[in-house]
């Protein structure tokens, strides 16, 4: 038997053993490092999908007036092709969809750890409910958004360390 734990040096309501406190850390730092990446992956796809129609929009507007202004519409022709060719890969690439799917995927991955944090305040009677929940939720995400990329998972051992209980 394990001995209870209270957390936050505050007085226990509710205690909670340590093996399911440790079980928690580890979940929490997994969850964790997924959510980061995530994150990061949004806000790379966001800028991405900002900076093509940002440039195709800014083009397309350059024809518009280059085109009256010159006597060769050679350029407003180029340009425009060129504006439509930006949207187009922009398209192709689907940019908009990948950024909605990591957005649902790191919000979902917010939650989790929410529920974690809260979990390790209040204990856990159902470990297998509350397993197959995370599991479920963790399989939703995965079939959604394709896995990340190493370069995020590298950066963010860079960055973080996690030290078991």
């Amino acid at each position: 038997m394990s001995t209870p734990v209270c957390l936050l040096n505050e007085p226990c309501t509710t205690s909670i053993d340590l093996e399911s406190l440790r079980r928690l850390d580890g979940l929490y730092a997994f969850y964790h490092e997924h959510w980061w990446c995530k994150l990061q992956m949004f806000t790379y796809l966001k800028k991405r999908n900002a900076i093509l129609n940002g440039l195709a929009l800014l083009t397309m507007a350059a024809s518009i007036v280059v085109g009256p202004v010159w006597a060769h519409n050679y350029v407003a022709v180029g340009l425009t092709a060129f504006a439509t060719l930006v949207k187009g890969w922009n398209d192709f690439k689907k940019y908009s969809f990948k950024m909605d799917m990591s957005k649902f995927a790191y919000t979902s991955y917010e939650k989790a750890l929410g529920e974690l944090r809260n979990y390790a305040l209040s204990g856990i009677d159902d470990w297998t409910e509350f397993l197959t929940k995370m599991q479920t939720m963790d399989d939703v995400i995965v079939d959604f958004y394709p896995p990340t990329d190493d370069r995020y998972v590298q950066e963010y051992h860079h960055k973080f360390r996690h030290d078991p209980l």
